[in-house]
């Protein structure tokens, strides 16, 4: 690629750059994390608004820090627990702890095979 065309990238070509560096995803992923949270936090136990933690997850899959992806899994976890507690109640309490744990067991084994698939590729 020519010098010339390097430097002179369009501004749409910056934003794309800086956003699929790794300082990028891990603000995206931030922002998604806290987003996800004040909707959880919004919404009644019951709703998998939850869900949307996997973006997060499955974005640090591509950063450049070996450890992104527990770090995130850590931090999703402990936005899960604490939006359980602030939810206003929609379903019972009960019903809501089996579905956030479940959520929580496959939440932790994406976290697992991801870290492994993502560890391997490095070696």
């Amino acid at each position: 690629m020519p010098l010339a065309k390097r430097h002179n990238q369009t501004p749409t070509n910056k934003t794309l750059n800086a956003l699929a560096s790794d300082l990028g995803i891990v603000t995206i992923a931030a922002v998604i994390i806290l987003g996800v949270y004040l909707i959880d936090t919004i919404t009644p136990l019951g709703e998998p608004v939850w869900l949307l933690y996997f973006i997060p997850l499955v974005l640090s899959y591509w950063s450049e820090r070996v450890y992104a992806i527990p770090t995130v899994c850590i931090v999703t976890l402990l936005f899960l627990v604490g939006g359980f507690i602030v939810s206003p109640q929609g379903i019972e309490v009960s019903q809501a702890m089996i579905y956030r744990f479940t959520f929580f067991l496959f939440f932790i084994s994406a976290s697992i095979i991801l870290w492994t698939i993502r560890r391997r590729q490095l070696l």
